[in-house]
């Protein structure tokens, strides 16, 4: 039987946890049951609910040591995330901030999520993300951490501020609006890999305005668009994992990162080799060129909506 106090094991190696949750092995795949449309037609949530959370039905840890959740973008089941509105996705976002302010509560890092496409594991196709309340700082972010802490020591200030001034307005930045800055850096893993940078330093997205989230909102839904949109459409739909990096100290800067795993029409990126076994990432491509085509998928994208 599963034991949720053994959730989190210590790798005394790599000096961090993982997660062990065996019970996961055999979740929903393969079921033509959606058991978001079932709070639907099932009366779980009104008529008018458009966004919602739904508890992760196999959590891969209980509380104390973490809470799990579904986040669904949209009731209609059809409504894949480029179909949503500016509003409908800026509703998901205010979800995104008021989930939280309720877990940073009571954990250490919340971890709000999304994987897009059945080649990197997603077992249900209703729209919707995930979201995670843990009480252990993850191993990234708790380097990311550490670099800002490094950084001020110095006297350098926010690294992400840095980065974000650097990128500016340069051949790395795809789109920009008033809140907010996407940039595929010189460093990215993924060929398409982009970020997300509000320009104000903020450490979470408790500390967004409602106006930051549209905008917000509104870059997210361009670029997604922009990933299906390129080869002519040949790379749709763009298989992608995206996740909110954000901690409850304020020295720390909120960003979103999209890893984008198509490298080519019919062709993913696989995390292998050297990458997987020692961490040291290869990128088969220019992120300048890279850069280039995401702007040129914009404006198509942008041109035939008009």
């Amino acid at each position: 039987m599963y034991d949720d106090a053994k959730a989190l094991v210590w790798n005394p190696i790599l000096r961090h946890y993982v997660v062990n949750a065996p019970h996961r092995m055999h979740r929903r795949e393969g079921t033509d049951q959606c058991p978001f449309c079932a709070d639907v037609l099932e009366g779980r949530v009104g008529p008018e609910t458009q966004v919602w959370l739904h508890p992760n039905d196999y959590p891969p840890f209980r509380p104390p040591v973490g809470e799990a959740y579904v986040v669904i973008y949209h009731r209609d089941h059809e409504r894949t995330f480029t179909r949503l509105t500016v509003p409908e996705v800026c509703a998901v976002m205010r979800l995104w901030r008021e989930l939280y302010c309720e877990l940073s509560q009571r954990y250490a890092a919340v971890m709000i999520f999304e994987n897009s496409g059945t080649s990197i594991g997603q077992t249900q196709l209703h729209p919707h993300g995930q979201a995670y309340g843990v009480s252990v700082v993850p191993p990234l972010l708790e380097r990311e951490l550490e670099t800002v802490r490094l950084e001020l020591e110095a006297g350098h200030g926010c690294p992400f501020c840095r980065v974000r001034a650097e990128l500016e307005n340069g051949p790395y930045e795809i789109v920009s609006n008033a809140s907010w800055q996407v940039f595929l850096p010189p460093y990215v893993r993924y060929p398409y890999e982009t970020h997300l940078y509000p320009r104000r330093h903020m450490a979470d997205l408790a500390a967004a305005s409602d106006e930051e989230l549209a905008d917000l909102a509104a870059l997210l839904l361009q670029v997604v668009r922009a990933y299906n949109a390129l080869n002519d459409g040949l790379m749709a739909p763009m298989p992608y994992m995206l996740g909110v990096h954000q901690l409850d100290d304020e020295r720390f800067h909120l960003h979103i990162e999209i890893l984008a795993v198509g490298r080519a029409p019919g062709k993913l990126k696989y995390a292998a080799s050297s990458e997987m076994l020692w961490s040291l990432w290869t990128n088969d491509s220019s992120p300048v060129q890279k850069a280039q085509e995401l702007r040129e998928a914009i404006e198509r994208v942008a041109h035939d909506g008009a």
